[in-house]
């Protein structure tokens, strides 16, 4: 800090009058003249600067004029014996912090030098914000779709037909280095938390940042690829080799079973702490096993379904238990009667919308079908026409047509000649239907609930995680849920309501403003002024005063 003044006892006055070091300065110069002044701020760094106007060689507007010009960044506040209009009307334009009259009150001037002060670490905290992120910036303009990208978001969707050389030209055209007999370890990263307050647009540039800090940690040179898929889930899908390759240590990915998992939680938990230290992020990483491609789909569903059921663990790394999806239940002891469906056990279930349930049912049926010689082509044939009914039987009840189905032609023309291309049809094609009959309903349904209970709570102190409790979904879930569903953040749609509150009291009651802060859920009075401002423009003072 630099003090300014032609007066010798103005300036030991204002340095002796607070314990500076205290209020966070290291140093704290003064100077009699324009002159003196300049000579010093060539030669030592000054980040606030206390300057007299009335100055017998040059007064203190000229030479604020000149510390603008070369150190912007300077703050300054301006002492006067005048209160005339003229002089705080160019303090004004020049941007002075603040302007005093003297005889100095050491109070109001250390609660001014301490705004100033707050001003400089925003400021400065911005600026390293700006340079970690610049580089994610330039990447995030420039960033093309990619066929890769593609080809994984309609993988995953069950866009592509995964057996027979279907999956293998899909491959081919979306230049992926890949083969259909290949193996793919599956990672969801779910961010859960930003621990800074920041605009949308910054939100999204550190969401692409996530993204691409993933593909770099967590693949670390293998091949792989980090992909957002359809509905917002943010995959890293790390390639492995075919069945007869080694499942060793080398590519870290361990084999069917599961083996090598303590590498992906030691390389999940350092992305984890990466994450919260540069990117204002906590996440949670849901990390599966080495799967075909045409398990790909399913399993990723399943790590999904652990991030939208984990309300106990936050920022956490969890595995995933194979087993959880197996679907299949040991076949019976082999017999020779022809497997036929019941239409309404299959009508049953599929109705209840539990896609476990479902894809638990195929896996009986096909294995009662490989458990029975008299299985023949035809015989297949009939089974996937009799399918095919109980899927147009149930989009009828429900007044949906197959044209709402994503890819419903491709579907039922495809040529299936054994049962394992049986099994992953049927799962694909059920999963698409349930997904587009069910998943607005569940949706809508959550999303009206976490709605009700912000308006009912809105004058109490909650947060995203008590939404989140109410409706017993994960936190980071419901927020993309939200965002989806209404194209508002959960946060903001909350703050808006507490907002409306506060307005409808400011309109229709005498309550002070401090107490209508308090009755909707802020305890810091502050807090509430700023943020009643930046959504109405004027402070609730103000707002009353209008209304």
């Amino acid at each position: 800090m630099l003090i300014v003044d032609d007066e010798k006892f103005a300036i030991e006055g204002i340095m002796n009058c607070k314990d500076w070091e205290a209020l966070g300065m290291d140093a704290v110069y003064a100077a009699g003249s324009a002159d003196e002044a300049r000579a010093l701020m060539l030669e030592k760094p000054v980040d606030i600067l206390i300057c007299d106007i009335e100055m017998p060689d040059e007064d203190g507007l000229s030479l604020v004029r000149w510390v603008k010009e070369r150190y912007p960044l300077t703050e300054f506040v301006f002492l006067t014996c005048h209160s005339e209009f003229t002089y705080a009307k160019q303090a004004v334009h020049l941007g002075s912090f603040d302007y005093l009259l003297k005889p100095v009150d050491s109070e109001e001037l250390a609660q001014v030098v301490g705004r100033m002060i707050e001003s400089i670490h925003e400021r400065r905290e911005q600026s390293d914000y700006n340079e970690k992120y610049q580089k994610y910036y330039a990447l995030y303009n420039k960033q093309q779709p990619l066929l890769v990208e593609h080809f994984w978001q309609d993988m995953l969707s069950r866009r592509i037909l995964s057996f027979g050389d279907f999956l293998d030209r899909a491959l081919q055209d979306a230049q992926v280095a890949l083969s259909s007999g290949d193996y793919v370890l599956p990672i969801l990263i779910s961010p859960e938390e930003w621990t800074k307050v920041l605009p949308e647009r910054d939100q999204e540039i550190l969401e692409y940042a996530v993204k691409k800090a993933a593909e770099e940690m967590l693949l670390a040179g293998r091949r792989g690829h980090a992909v957002m898929d359809r509905n917002g889930f943010l995959f890293v899908l790390v390639y492995g080799g075919g069945e007869g390759e080694s499942n060793g240590a080398s590519d870290g990915v361990g084999n069917n079973n599961g083996d090598g998992s303590d590498g992906w939680v030691q390389a999940a938990e350092r992305f984890k702490a990466a994450c919260l230290s540069y990117f204002y992020c906590q996440i949670s990483c849901y990390i599966g096993y080495r799967a075909t491609l045409q398990e790909l789909p399913g399993l990723c569903d399943g790590l999904k379904d652990m991030e939208r059921n984990n309300v106990t663990k936050p920022h956490s790394v969890l595995l995933f238990n194979k087993a959880a999806i197996a679907g299949v239940v040991a076949a019976s002891s082999p017999s020779n009667e022809p497997v036929s469906m019941n239409i309404s056990e299959w009508m049953s279930v599929i109705s209840s919308g539990n896609r476990d349930k479902v894809i638990a049912l195929i896996g009986q049926h096909v294995a009662k079908l490989e458990q029975n010689p008299n299985s023949t082509p035809k015989q297949l044939e009939a089974y996937l026409h009799e399918f095919l009914q109980v899927i147009y039987h149930f989009l009828y009840g429900r007044g949906i047509a197959v044209s709402q189905i994503p890819n419903f032609t491709m579907w039922s023309t495809a040529q299936i000649r054994t049962l394992a291309q049986f099994k992953y049809w049927a799962v694909h094609l059920v999963s698409a239907v349930m997904d587009t009959v069910f998943r607005d309903k569940e949706a809508d349904g959550f999303v009206q609930k976490a709605i009700y209970f912000m308006r009912e709570n809105v004058e109490e102190d909650i947060s995203r995680e008590d939404v989140a409790a109410y409706v017993k979904l994960n936190p980071a879930y419901l927020s993309r849920l939200f965002k989806k569903e209404t194209d508002r953040n959960l946060i903001d749609y909350l703050i808006e309501t507490k907002v409306n509150r506060a307005k409808h009291l400011l309109d229709t009651t005498d309550m002070t403003v401090s107490a209508i802060a308090q009755q909707v859920g802020y305890s810091n009075f502050s807090h509430f002024t700023r943020t009643f401002k930046k959504h109405t423009g004027v402070n609730p003072q103000e707002y009353r005063k209008q209304s």
